[in-house]
Parts: C-alpha cells; sequence; structure tokens
C-alpha cells in the first residue's frame, strides 16, 4: 500500500459549484506547498460573484491489490 496526497477546491457561483478541480501528489509537502500558493495568488484576484472553496490537503491510501485492502481481509478474518 502507498500513500498519496490529494488537494481540491471548487468555484461557487452561490450555492451552485460551477468546476471543482482534483490533484494528486507523491509527497504531502508538495501538496501543501502547491495549495499554499493557489491560497496565495487568489487572494490577489477577485472573481466578480464567485467564490473559491479550498479542500484541506488529505492522506489516501492506494491499493495495489485486494490482499491490502481492509474490508477484504476483514472479511476473510472476521
Amino acid at each position: 500500500m502507498e500513500k498519496v496526497y490529494v488537494y481540491a477546491q471548487s468555484i461557487m457561483n452561490g450555492t451552485v459549484t460551477l468546476e471543482t478541480s482534483v490533484a494528486v501528489f507523491a509527497s504531502c509537502e508538495l501538496a501543501e506547498e502547491t495549495r499554499a500558493a493557489i491560497l496565495e495568488e487568489n487572494s490577489r484576484l477577485c472573481p466578480a460573484g464567485l467564490q473559491v472553496r479550498y479542500g484541506d490537503v488529505m492522506e489516501i491510501d492506494v491499493y495495489a491489490s485486494k490482499d491490502e485492502i481492509p474490508f477484504f481481509m476483514e472479511k476473510e478474518h472476521g
């Protein structure tokens, strides 16, 4: 099992999501650095009537086989 780091942000027009962007990174440091740079850049912009929602960087497990997936492991042993 490997770990990856996911960052997502959405552009909203009121309560309507116009676009969602998701990026996957090999390291937490790169994901956090990218998120911070985007926040900094967007703080200087003022999109008329739009709101950007920034997600947190999330650590995600990447499974290479069924033997690594907790659901199947519990089913087999429990």
